[in-house]
C-alpha cells in the first residue's frame, strides 16, 4: 500500500493530540514511568489512554455519543 501525503493529513485532522510533558523537577516520575513501559511491553499512548478511560470510569463521567451531553455521577 503506498503512502499518500494527502490521506494522511486528513486522518491527522480527524485526532486529538493531548501531550504531557514532565519538568527536570520530575525526573523520577518520569524515569519510573519509562521503566514501567519498558518492563511490560506498553506504549506510553496506550498506558495513558487506559489510565484515563478507567479514571473518568470510575468518577461515572461520560458524554453521549448521540447528543453530545455530559453525564457525570453525583454523589
Amino acid at each position: 500500500m503506498a503512502y499518500s501525503a494527502k490521506s494522511q493529513a486528513t486522518y491527522n485532522k480527524k485526532c486529538v493530540r493531548i501531550a504531557i510533558k514532565y519538568t527536570p523537577n520530575e525526573q523520577k516520575d518520569s524515569d519510573s514511568l519509562k521503566a514501567y513501559l519498558e518492563q511490560t511491553g506498553q506504549s506510553a499512548n496506550s498506558y495513558i489512554k487506559a489510565l484515563i478511560k478507567a479514571d473518568l470510569n470510575a468518577k461515572g463521567f461520560n458524554v453521549s455519543d448521540n447528543d453530545n451531553t455530559t453525564n457525570t455521577k453525583t454523589e
